[in-house]
């Protein structure tokens, strides 16, 4: 038996949808979650607005983000999952609950997808992917062996399976040998290991979205820790059984010319468009065909890439690991703001700074300073009436996909 490994909080790609709220932020208004805190691990205070002392006792979080970026929208996903397979490693197959860890090949045994399927698929499976839209170890040569991220979920967008279409609480069950950031405090309204399509309520009337169908609407995201990878979003009626299936057979067309990076506050960094964004889509490289997925417009900030095809990593001699240094950015990043990533924050640091020093600059790393927004196309054909909107989003750097439900109502 393997041993079994714990997760290291750096390698959990936590996010959640931010527009329309989710159901998943429905214990925002608690009150160990109030004003962004959490118990363990906040979705949003992590930017230095707030005070060192931000993560434990809330933050400014914006206007965008004042009801959805508190409570744990961002501890809802699924881990284990390889493109091109049936289940995930943390699914209860036959209602028995997965007890093996998940565990990666040396040197990052610790990160779940490095260089594994979890299907046993071979080698030669396909990677449809192309290379405009990685976001992870570019300089791979395609299905070698210093391609350590090819099984993993945004390598063939929508082909890896989920645990749960809306996420479940804390990406495991209890029982199930994940540790690091694989957390999820207990409320009333859900537990650790919990189905969000089962156990997650409507959200208050008043915070439902009313949208009219033929037109564009705003949607957006935003992470604590990011892992690469890309999103889409999608709808399913309300009084259908919420499942992958079903949100597969409406997927939204994004205005690709509105895609754009916000402030938490809501004013813009940057407009990205087609120019600067990239979309993916084709048969044979997304599901479901003739869908449309986005990449993860924020580069990954990382300094260690053992194992990878740029393994010497990035300069090291600037402090902080080497992560104030742009040239530990994935690819470039995509606003003009952006130098380098942000020191940690001290005493007398002000903003910009970031309170755990995980890497994060203007649009950049972990990036808590704002979101990610589009405009999706509700089609004019649609039935009137009550929807979910599912937010997916497919990691590349680990074998994770995060996953939102939110009201809406089409008319």
């Amino acid at each position: 038996m393997l041993p079994a490994v714990l997760f290291l909080g750096s390698v959990l790609g936590h996010a959640s949808m931010m527009l329309p709220v989710p159901r998943n932020a429905n214990d925002q208004g608690l009150p160990q979650f109030s004003g962004g805190k959490s118990p363990q691990t906040p979705c949003t205070c992590a930017n230095g607005i707030g005070g060192i002392g931000g993560e434990k006792s809330g933050c400014d979080m914006g206007p965008l983000k004042k009801y959805s970026g508190g409570g744990q929208p961002c501890l809802w996903w699924s881990q284990g999952c390889s493109i091109h397979c049936d289940t995930c490693l943390t699914a209860a197959v036959d209602g028995v609950i997965p007890t093996a860890p998940i565990t990666g090949l040396p040197p990052h045994a610790d990160k779940a997808g490095f260089g594994v399927s979890y299907c046993k698929q071979k080698t030669e499976a396909p990677w449809t992917l192309p290379k405009v839209a990685w976001t992870m170890n570019i300089n791979a040569i395609e299905g070698s062996t210093e391609d350590r991220y090819r099984y993993n979920p945004w390598r063939a967008p929508g082909t890896a399976p989920v645990v749960d279409a809306c996420g479940q609480a804390g990406g495991k069950y209890k029982e199930t040998p994940v540790g690091g950031d694989s957390v999820y405090t207990d409320t009333g309204q859900a537990q650790m290991g919990d189905m969000g399509s089962i156990v997650l309520k409507p959200v208050p009337l008043a915070l439902q979205s009313n949208w009219t169908r033929g037109t564009a609407v705003d949607v957006a995201w935003g992470m604590r820790y990011n892992h690469g990878g890309g999103y889409q979003y999608r709808l399913c009626p309300a009084d259908s059984e919420l499942t992958e299936e079903c949100f597969q057979k409406m997927p939204l067309d994004f205005v690709k010319s509105e895609h754009k990076l916000l402030w938490n506050n809501g004013s813009i960094i940057a407009v990205l468009g087609e120019k600067k964004g990239v979309f993916v889509s084709g048969a044979g490289i997304v599901k479901p065909d003739g869908s449309t997925w986005a990449r993860n417009p924020i580069p990954r900030v990382n300094t260690d890439n053992r194992g990878l095809a740029n393994e010497a990593g990035c300069n090291v001699t600037k402090g902080n690991g080497g992560r104030n240094n742009p040239i530990c950015q994935q690819f470039k990043a995509l606003c003009p703001q952006d130098t380098g990533t942000y020191p940690m924050c001290t005493e007398t640091q002000g903003w910009p700074c970031s309170y755990d020093g995980s890497g994060q600059g203007a649009c950049s790393g972990d990036w808590t300073a704002g979101l990610i927004a589009d405009k999706v196309v509700i089609p004019a054909d649609i039935k009137p009436g009550k929807y979910i909107l599912g937010w997916r989003y497919d990691c590349e750097e680990t074998a994770q996909i995060w996953s939102n439900c939110a009201d809406v109502n089409i008319a």
